[in-house]
């Protein structure tokens, strides 16, 4: 089973400090951040698990009924966060690295 936590941390040692994201957060936190940000439609999924932040914005990688993959952007707007949405774990990490790769790289 694909790993999504070990790919990204692999990307962490690939890239060295210089890596945006990191998976030692408190995720309770961001979980908590993203039921409050949801002010307008709650959240259609019975379990939330925060996988993910990157260090640079305020993007937050979530995996919602084990099944499938949004990296929120928690700031407040108009009621309702921004999202990108996967349904396979290896996607989720190729967007992450390609992103890092074509703003920082």
């Amino acid at each position: 089973m694909f790993d999504v936590i070990r790919e990204i941390n692999k990307l962490e040692e690939k890239y060295g400090e210089e890596f945006n994201w990191g998976t030692e957060i408190d995720r309770k936190y961001y979980q908590r951040e993203l039921e409050k940000e949801m002010v307008l439609e709650p959240l259609p999924f019975l379990d939330v698990k925060a996988l993910a932040k990157s260090y640079s914005n305020d993007d937050v990688l979530f995996l919602l009924d084990n099944k499938v993959y949004r990296i929120y952007h928690l700031t407040y707007s108009d009621g309702e966060p921004r999202y990108t949405e996967f349904l396979d774990g290896e996607k989720v990490v190729e967007y992450i690295e390609k992103r890092f790769v074509d703003e920082y790289c």
